[in-house]
C-alpha cells in the first residue's frame, strides 16, 4: 500500500486510518470459504473423474476383445442320413467297387433252346481272380485278399452295399431271424475269443485242428461252449452263399460289433427226409470250409481248408489227387477224410475261380436215403483268416438225369434245400448254377436241443 507523502498532521492520520478500515488483511483468521453446492457436498468432482476413467477403460477393453477374439464361425447341419451298419466307406475296397460300377455283361442266350436250369451271369471281375493256382494250409483262400466294402446293414433286404443282392432264405444267405418250422437251426462262434469275451489267441493252424477234433470228436456241443456265440440263431433253408466278404457272417447274426471277420464257425442242425427214396451225393465247395455229417456220418468235406482232416486243401492237394505226400496227411486223410480218393471234380463255366483254387465242387460219397426215414443232419461252415467267404451245396440223385453245362460239360444239379424259394444271385457271381426245379427236401425236427 503506498501513501501520498504531503498528507501530514490530523488530515493525515485521519486518511490512514480510513483507508486501513478498508484495507486491511486479517492475517490471524482462515478467508472466508464460498459456500460448497449439493453435488460438491457428495463428492461430485472425484466421483466423475473416476467414471470417466473407468469409463476410459472399459472402452479400450471392449475395442482389444472385439479385434482379438474373432466371432464363432456359423454352424452348418448336415441333413443327409448316415450311412448303415456296415463298415464304412473309407475301409471299401476299390477294386469291389469298380466291378459293381461296371456294366452287366450281355448274356448268351441259345434261341428255340428249352431247359429247366438256373445259370449264373458270366463274371466280369472276379472277387478271387488274383489268387494263384493250389496254396499251402497258409494261405489266404479263395478270396483272402481283400475285406470288400463291408455288409452294410438291412439284411432283411439283402447284404448292403459291397455284398450284392441278399441271397437264400429271406434274403439271407446265412438264414433269416424268425423261426421257421421247415428250416435249420444255425448258431455263431467266434473261436478267437472266450464265452466272456476274452482272447484265446487261436491263430489259424490251431483253428483247423480244432475243426478236426470237433468233428472227429462227434460235433459235440460242449466242444463250442467255451467259445464265444452269437446270442441270436439264424433259420437257414439252403446253402448256396456266392463270394462275399467274410464280414457278413458276423453281420447276419447281429454280432459284428463284437466279432471280427475271422475264424468264427456257423453250425446248422435239423432231421430230414428226402422226397423220395434214392441214392445221393453231395456236391459243393467253400473257401474256406464246409462239411456235411448225415445221420451221425461225415458225408462231405471240399474247400481251401479240410474241416475233417485239419489242413488246407493246398498241402494236401496231391493225395486228394490220388498221389502221395506227407505220412501224417496221408494217415489222417485215410483216418478221417469222408470223401472217395481221387476225388471227382465238377467244373462250371461260372466257377472259374472255384476250378482254379479248389480244382472246382467236388463230389461226394454215395449214400441211400428212404422217403419217410428220418436224418439227423449238420452242416459246419467256417472262416478261417479272413477276407472273403463262400459256400454251395448241391445234391445229385444217382440215375437221374440233367441238363449239362454249356461250357464244361457238367451236371446241372439241384441245390440241397427244404423249400421251394429260390436265391438271389448277384450279377457276375462265383457260384454254381442249379436246377431251380429240383426236390425238395424236407425238416421234419430241429436236432439236438442244445443249439
Amino acid at each position: 500500500m503506498f501513501y501520498s507523502a504531503n498528507i501530514t498532521g490530523a488530515e493525515g492520520w485521519k486518511f490512514y486510518m480510513n483507508s486501513n478500515a478498508d484495507n486491511t488483511e486479517d492475517l490471524t483468521s482462515p478467508p472466508a470459504r464460498a459456500k460448497a453446492g449439493f453435488w460438491q457436498r457428495l463428492g461430485g468432482g472425484s466421483l466423475t473423474i473416476s467414471l470417466l476413467v473407468h469409463g476410459v477403460i472399459l472402452a479400450l477393453g471392449i475395442i482389444l476383445v472385439v479385434h482379438v477374439i474373432p466371432p464363432e464361425p456359423e454352424k452348418h447341419v448336415d441333413f443327409k442320413p448316415g450311412g448303415g451298419g456296415g463298415a464304412p466307406a473309407s475301409n471299401s475296397n476299390p477294386r469291389k467297387q469298380n466291378a459293381m460300377m461296371k456294366t452287366s455283361a450281355s448274356r448268351i442266350v441259345a434261341t428255340g433252346a428249352m431247359t429247366n436250369f438256373t445259370l449264373p451271369e458270366p463274371e466280369l471281375s472276379s472277387g478271387m481272380s488274383a489268387l494263384g493256382s493250389l496254396g499251402g494250409p497258409g494261405m489266404g483262400g479263395l478270396g483272402a485278399g481283400g475285406n470288400g466294402g463291408g455288409s452294410g446293414g438291412g439284411f432283411g433286404q439283402g447284404l448292403g452295399a459291397g455284398s450284392g443282392p441278399g441271397m437264400g432264405a429271406g434274403g439271407n444267405p446265412f438264414g433269416i431271424l424268425d423261426p421257421n418250422e421247415g428250416a435249420l437251426v444255425g448258431a455263431f462262434y467266434d473261436l478267437k475269443q472266450t464265452s466272456d469275451r476274452k482272447p484265446t489267441g487261436m491263430t489259424p493252424d490251431e483253428h483247423r485242428v480244432f475243426l478236426r477234433e470237433f468233428t472227429s470228436g462227434g460235433w459235440k456241443e460242449r466242444d463250442l461252449a467255451k467259445y464265444y456265440k452269437a446270442p441270436n440263431k439264424l433259420y437257414q433253408t439252403k446253402i448256396y452263399i456266392p463270394l462275399m466278404d467274410a464280414k457278413a457272417a458276423p453281420a447276419a447274426f447281429q454280432c459284428e460289433k463284437e466279432v471280427e471277420p475271422a475264424r468264427w464257425v456257423v453250425v446248422y442242425r435239423g432231421v430230414v427226409t428226402p422226397p423220395k427214396s434214392g441214392r445221393y451225393r453231395f456236391v459243393g465247395g467253400a473257401d474256406d470250409v464246409i462239411v456235411v455229417r448225415l445221420n451221425n456220418k461225415h458225408v462231405f468235406d471240399h474247400g481251401w481248408s479240410l474241416g475233417t482232416v485239419g489242413m488246407g486243401h493246398g498241402g494236401a492237394a496231391n493225395i486228394l489227387n490220388g498221389g502221395g505226400g506227407d505220412r501224417e496227411m496221408e494217415r489222417l486223410v485215410k483216418k478221417n477224410y469222408p470223401m472217395d480218393v481221387p476225388l471227382t471234380f465238377y467244373k462250371y463255366g461260372t466257377t472259374k475261380n472255384y476250378n482254379r483254387a479248389v480244382q472246382g465242387l467236388a463230389v461226394g460219397p454215395v449214400f441211400t436215403a428212404k422217403a419217410g426215414d428220418q436224418y439227423p443232419i449238420e452242416i459246419l461252415v467256417s472262416e478261417i483268416p479272413g477276407g472273403q467267404f463262400c459256400a454251395s451245396l448241391l445234391i445229385e440223385e444217382i440215375g437221374a438225369k440233367y441238363d449239362k453245362d454249356p461250357l464244361e460239360g457238367a451236371p446241372i444239379l439241384p441245390l440241397f434245400r427244404l423249400d421251394g424259394g429260390q436265391p438271389k444271385v448277384p450279377d457276375n457271381a462265383d457260384a454254381p448254377p442249379y436246377d431251380p426245379k429240383g426236390p425238395v427236401w424236407k425238416l421234419v425236427g430241429t436236432g439236438r436241443p442244445e443249439i
